[in-house]
């Protein structure tokens, strides 16, 4: 069964909560396993053959979490084959989205370790900082594990 971890960097439990939906949602195709960031590094990748990689990204102040941006970029410095599949998904409070999204780009296109990226991105707001996720988030994550079946394939 081809291999997909999820990571986050969750202090609120919101990123990680999507998570752990997500991971619900493609267990019956894919051995999935959601970790901390705090819980990993770089190398852990470089070990693990893996198929896919789906990044939790916080948004805090308009920016993208630069713990994850800067994991991201170790990632590159240690992986001796690219990472077929890559996809990532935000959690927020804030009414915008075209400066992560931005953002976000930049980061991963400077990834060599990755293959092929997701063009879809879900979007999770909050109802504030500490969440929880505003009405229609599960809708939302189904649509985007749908998404990622058919990516992933």
């Amino acid at each position: 069964m081809k291999k997909i971890w999820i990571i986050h960097s969750s202090d609120y439990g919101n990123s990680e909560t999507v998570a752990n939906k997500i991971a619900d949602g493609l267990k019956d195709t894919y051995e999935v396993r959601v970790e901390h960031l705090k819980n990993l590094t770089p190398e852990d990748f470089a070990k693990a053959d893996l198929y896919g990689l789906i990044v939790a990204v916080r948004i805090f102040q308009f920016r993208s979490d630069k713990t994850i941006r800067n994991f991201l970029t170790g990632l590159n410095e240690v992986m001796g084959k690219p990472i077929p599949k890559f996809a990532y998904f935000s959690t927020h409070a804030l009414k915008w989205k075209k400066f992560f999204i931005r953002g976000m780009k930049k980061t991963v296109s400077k990834l060599g370790c990755v293959e092929e990226v997701c063009t879809d991105i879900l979007e999770i707001r909050l109802q504030g900082a500490k969440g929880p996720a505003r009405d229609g988030a599960d809708e939302k994550i189904e649509k985007f594990v749908s998404t990622l079946k058919e990516f992933m394939s």
